[in-house]
């Protein structure tokens, strides 16, 4: 009698593992495919913070290329000074890269460039641009990497663009994309993108032309050729010359 129960209790138990983890591994699928759908369709994909451990996401963000920011104040002197990082210790949050560096958004840019104008002796100030650099990722292979997959020699080439321009003061009145939501406006667009306002345009603020150089207003056909003696920027290099600690 004894021995019957003991095996009816076994069986019992052995069920309920089974439906266990016959649950467990339809709702982990289900849940996967539920997010598939969901990314597919686009549904629902930020609806709950849960979604992003279903939603196929991965890799996202991740991109061919490098960028880093340059934030450049153009003196009245017509000399250009790096405003960041400011010529005192260089804070490097992780690896090697400036902290500005980690602000894709442009969220503390005017807050950096008000921090080395307060605490420096810089010259008086026209106007601050944010310029951005990207370079292709391959270019950052170790020499040894470099050579057994390319039999080019490595000649690095970076694309720039303006995403702020700041008033002295460090009010930012110009926004630009970044040049990867260019790079896909300009693909996915059937229109051509509109041109940069032009200096002597109505309507513009005293403040806002203030900033602005008659390069602004360039349309493509009339941007100079590039050549590779010639700056890859429409603006000058900066100057290396730091804004002086105050003393």
């Amino acid at each position: 009698m004894g021995t019957s129960e003991a095996g009816g209790r076994l069986a019992w138990l052995g069920a309920i593992k089974r439906w266990a983890v016959s649950l467990v591994i339809v709702g982990y699928l289900g849940s996967l495919g539920y997010g598939i759908v969901c990314h597919t369709l686009n549904f629902n994909t930020t609806s709950h913070p849960g979604m992003y451990f279903v939603v196929w996401d991965m890799f996202c963000g991740w991109s061919a290329y490098a960028n880093r920011l340059h934030i450049i104040g153009e003196g009245e002197d017509n000399k250009y000074y790096e405003l960041a990082p400011g010529p005192w210790t260089e804070f490097t949050p992780f690896g090697d890269l400036a902290r500005h560096h980690y602000d894709p958004f442009l969220n503390h840019s005017s807050r950096l460039v008000q921090n080395c104008l307060e605490h420096t002796r810089a010259k008086p100030m026209r106007r601050i641009l944010v310029i951005e650099e990207y370079w292709a990722k391959k270019y950052n292979l170790p020499d040894s990497v470099w050579s057994h997959f390319f039999d080019e020699p490595r000649e690095k080439y970076s694309y720039f663009q303006v995403r702020q321009v700041m008033a002295p003061c460090g009010t930012v009145v110009r926004r630009f994309p970044s040049w990867l939501a260019r790079q896909n406006s300009l693909v996915v667009s059937a229109r051509p993108l509109p041109a940069h306002p032009d200096s002597g345009s109505s309507g513009i603020s005293r403040e806002l032309r203030a900033t602005m150089r008659p390069f602004d207003g360039l349309m493509p056909s009339r941007v100079p050729a590039m050549t590779r003696t010639q700056s890859q920027s429409l603006f000058p290099a900066a100057d290396p010359e730091r804004a002086r600690l105050a003393q």
